[in-house]
């Protein structure tokens, strides 16, 4: 078995080797090649002389996609267990694309390429392509005693006023009437990772959205969960939950519990916000449907601090809910306080039924402990500083990029307008998403991308710009670009 294993594995290498090198060749003919039909048309070939970079460059993004196209077999070699892993371990190379494409931007950036876009990065910029830092916030932090911040946190479950501090931030103007207990976690994907690993039993099925941040199905494998997708919008590109429901009632019926991401508001990468009519009526579904067993609503609130307008009202929808439900509010000191790499959350239990809060409160504490023990104590202090003494400054700092974002996205989206650009339905926040349906035009599209020197992001189903990292100048000219692009890919 071993032996079949080692071979398999060496075939795929030498697939890939291949691949990789017809690629390169590829891209030298059609240099040579001068009378394309517009069918044919590949991007490199026109308009522009191929540079030895742009062929290196184009080449490792190939050979990154090669790890999707290679997807049967390393399933295959993945069957045959690691003998030092467990069963559920996924032993295959695993890429993070955005740091990828991060990494493939600077190093264009460093051979010397004119106009290179990076609408990749899901952090804050200025216009200055400096990362965004908010004094009020960082004023507080270095204000922390140095022993405070070497010391651990108070409790497993976050400083008491720090997890205080977090809700009532998020339960603005006393939108929530639902018992209640907060947890401190590593980050906003800390709060993700005590639900996905505390609800569902292995082999159970999460159901995710369709487009959605891929970190979602990776924390399901590591839970050993399966995963299900829904749409948010319908065949005229609006934003509609038919889709939502059916998948929902399915699931709920055959396992008789449901399990549900819903990343709103400012999803993540479309700007899709559902807004309070649509919460009403999920709240109305989800109730009916609690005949066939109980509800766990994740809802993904990471961009909600960068809402347009109030993003905070739908929470009242929350009361209407019956004792079956169970929200977890995933929330995200990352974005609101422009602190990424502070690695500070929550994960908010709301629901009628106290004792189901307080036993998913044990069961939190529990995996706390055992995930990471406690979170960044100098950086809780801090947000406890910025709410109690500091909050009018903060909020006027923060307005101020607010402002910024909206400004680059109205740009953006009517730039796309004018040029026929096909964007998901945009409300809000740090992302616009170009919707490509086809497959293989959404990959030769991405590679096509990378070889004009624009990076972005490729989800299922669309390419990401972050209209939170690119400039306004970038936001006025980059439409037009991706649509030349997307043209020429087809």
């Amino acid at each position: 078995m071993n032996m079949e294993k080692e071979n398999v594995r060496k075939e795929i290498v030498a697939i890939d080797d291949m691949l990789s090198d017809l690629f390169e060749k590829r891209i030298t003919l059609a240099k040579k090649e001068k009378d394309l039909t517009e069918k044919e048309k590949f991007v490199l070939s026109t308009e522009k002389e191929i540079k030895q970079q742009d062929i290196s460059l184009i080449k490792k993004q190939f050979v990154n996609q090669l790890d999707d196209l290679s997807d049967a077999f390393v399933k295959r070699t993945n069957e045959t267990n690691d003998m030092f892993l467990n069963d559920n371990a996924d032993f295959s190379t695993f890429k993070d694309s955005v740091f990828e494409l991060r990494t493939l931007a600077k190093k264009a950036i460093d051979a010397g390429h004119d106009n290179v876009i990076n609408a990749t990065i899901g952090s804050l910029f200025d216009e200055n392509k400096k990362i965004v830092a908010l004094d009020t916030v960082y004023d507080c932090y270095n204000a922390v005693a140095n022993s405070t911040k070497a010391a651990y946190a108070k409790a497993i479950t976050g400083n008491e006023d720090f997890t205080e501090a977090i809700f009532n931030w998020v339960n603005q103007n006393n939108n929530i009437n639902l018992h209640h207990k907060t947890v401190a976690t590593a980050g906003g994907t800390g709060a993700l990772v005590l639900a996905f690993n505390n609800f569902l039993n292995p082999t159970e099925t999460v159901l995710l959205p369709q487009i959605a941040w891929g970190t979602y199905k990776v924390i399901a494998k590591n839970a050993n969960l399966e995963c299900d997708f829904y749409k948010l919008t319908d065949e005229n590109n609006n934003v509609d939950l038919q889709d939502l429901m059916l998948k929902a009632l399915k699931i709920i019926r055959k396992q008789g519990k449901l399990f549900i991401v819903i990343n709103d508001p400012c999803h993540n990468p479309t700007g899709i916000s559902l807004g309070s009519e649509n919460w009403k009526l999920l709240i109305k579904f989800f109730n009916k449907i609690t005949e066939y067993g109980p509800i766990i609503i994740v809802n993904d609130v990471a961009y909600i601090d960068y809402c347009y307008n109030n993003g905070f009202e739908f929470f009242k929808s929350f009361n209407e809910a019956n004792e079956k439900i169970m929200f977890n509010v995933t929330y995200s000191c990352s974005k609101a306080f422009t602190a990424y790499g502070m690695r500070v959350g929550t994960n908010i239990i709301l629901s009628k039924n106290k004792q189901a809060v307080d036993n998913a409160f044990n069961a939190f504490t529990r995996s706390c402990r055992a995930y990471w023990s406690n979170v960044n104590h100098g950086f809780m202090e801090a947000v406890v500083k910025v709410l109690s003494e500091n909050k009018e400054k903060f909020l006027a700092e923060k307005q101020q990029y607010i402002n910024l974002i909206k400004e680059r996205s109205e740009i953006f989206l009517s730039k796309a307008s004018e040029v026929g650009l096909p964007l998901y339905p945009y409300t809000e926040g740090f992302f616009a998403t170009i919707k490509v349906e086809d497959d293989d035009l959404l990959n030769k599209f991405h590679n096509n991308l990378i070889a004009n020197d624009i990076f972005a992001v490729k989800f299922d189903k669309g390419i990401r710009i972050s209209l939170c990292a690119i400039t306004k100048n970038e936001a006025n000219v980059l439409p037009k670009r991706l649509k030349e692009v997307l043209e020429a890919s087809k």
